[in-house]
């Protein structure tokens, strides 16, 4: 009970302070694709299917996981990051050693996300990370509060898209994962909302891979999610992408 009801402060607080609001007003909706953890099928099966339809996504990388394995399959190299980036996707921070808002300080995850920038920067020299994902079970306050000013965006969850007065420092998305990837009516609800709100629709999985994880789905759903977020009439871009055009700054 106690625990229950700790959860349910901590989900109010952050969703309600500690942000940095921005009125979302495009004369068109916008979709993202996204990645966590950047296990290798998101890019050698998500991303062929990105490009098949001429868009690109954000792969959130920690960098201290490449080359090993996870739950969502092996995560890629450092030379796959340098390809994707060569491919013309986007890579974002997800910290260094994948780290849970909920239990690590400010300061380690302040720590973490400069020595994951610095890692990267030694993949790609001159590499500047637009953009975060919160890793596991998000932040908590003091967590959201330290790590927004570093970023143009920082995205969590909440299985909806994002419209009107929209948080920055904590954008909602739509997870593809064991519990979504089966229920296409609910999924292609939520890309009619947004496109009808001119919203911001960010969805986010793992691995793309005909046996997925739980945390990720397979690439008959995956091309289908894409295939209707293009017809939607929505800008399909990575996030970073996506700020630059709404002249969003860090």
């Amino acid at each position: 009970m106690i625990h229950r009801a700790r959860n349910k402060w901590r989900r109010y607080a952050i969703e309600h302070w500690g942000g940095q609001h921005f009125l979302l007003d495009a004369p068109h909706a916008y979709v993202s694709f996204t990645f966590d953890d950047f296990p290798r099928t998101a890019y050698t099966v998500g991303g062929r299917i990105l490009r098949e339809h001429g868009v690109r996504g954000t792969y959130f990388v920690s960098s201290a996981l490449l080359g090993g394995p996870s739950p969502s399959g092996a995560i890629a190299t450092a030379a796959e990051v340098a390809q994707v980036v060569e491919d013309g996707h986007e890579i974002g921070c997800h910290t260094r050693e994948h780290l849970d808002g909920t239990r690590a300080t400010p300061e380690a995850f302040e720590r973490s996300i400069r020595a994951n920038n610095d890692a990267l920067a030694e993949v790609i020299p001159g590499m500047e990370l637009d953009v975060f994902a919160f890793p596991l079970e998000g932040p908590t306050l003091q967590v959201k509060r330290a790590v927004g000013p570093h970023f143009r965006a920082s995205r969590g969850g909440g299985q909806t898209f994002n419209a009107g007065r929209i948080d920055l420092h904590l954008l909602k998305s739509f997870f593809l994962d064991y519990k979504t990837r089966d229920d296409m009516d609910a999924i292609k609800r939520v890309i009619d909302e947004s496109a009808a709100r001119r919203g911001w629709l960010i969805f986010s999985t793992h691995d793309v891979d005909p046996t997925p994880s739980a945390y990720g789905c397979t690439p008959a759903t995956f091309e289908r999610v894409v295939a209707l977020a293009c017809q939607s009439g929505a800008r399909v871009l990575p996030m970073g992408h996506v700020c630059a055009e709404l002249g969003i700054a860090r």
